[in-house]
């Protein structure tokens, strides 16, 4: 086995592991800083729901992030560069958009995310 032979191995086992459209691998893609700043946003987040499923309302437990959104928006944002780098450029639904064009954007999404 050749030096060249057993890089071509490691590296499609890498793949196998990390597949290139993982988060994992969009992870690695942030710069230093980015990263440092996911993890601060991660920890923040984490922060936040636990103190939305710890509350005591009228919502079912699952609910409780999302009410508070709509009540408060008090959940941590995640900044712009390192959600695109993540997540891909922002989607966005009209508001002119009626509920078949809603959907549908949606469903592109979707299927753009598998």
């Amino acid at each position: 086995m050749t030096l060249a032979s057993v890089k071509k191995q490691l590296a499609a086992l890498a793949v196998q592991i990390k597949p290139p459209h993982s988060l994992e691998a969009r992870l690695n893609a942030l710069t230093d800083e980015q990263r440092d700043f996911y993890w601060y946003w991660h920890q923040r987040y984490g922060d936040w729901l636990k103190r939305c499923l710890a509350l005591d309302d009228d919502n079912e437990p699952d609910a409780r992030p999302y009410a508070r959104m709509l009540e408060h928006d008090t959940s941590p944002r995640l900044r712009r560069d390192v959600r695109i780098v993540l997540y891909g450029s922002d989607r966005l639904i009209p508001i002119t958009a009626d509920e078949i064009e809603s959907a549908r954007i949606y469903m592109d999404f979707c299927d753009e995310q598998r």
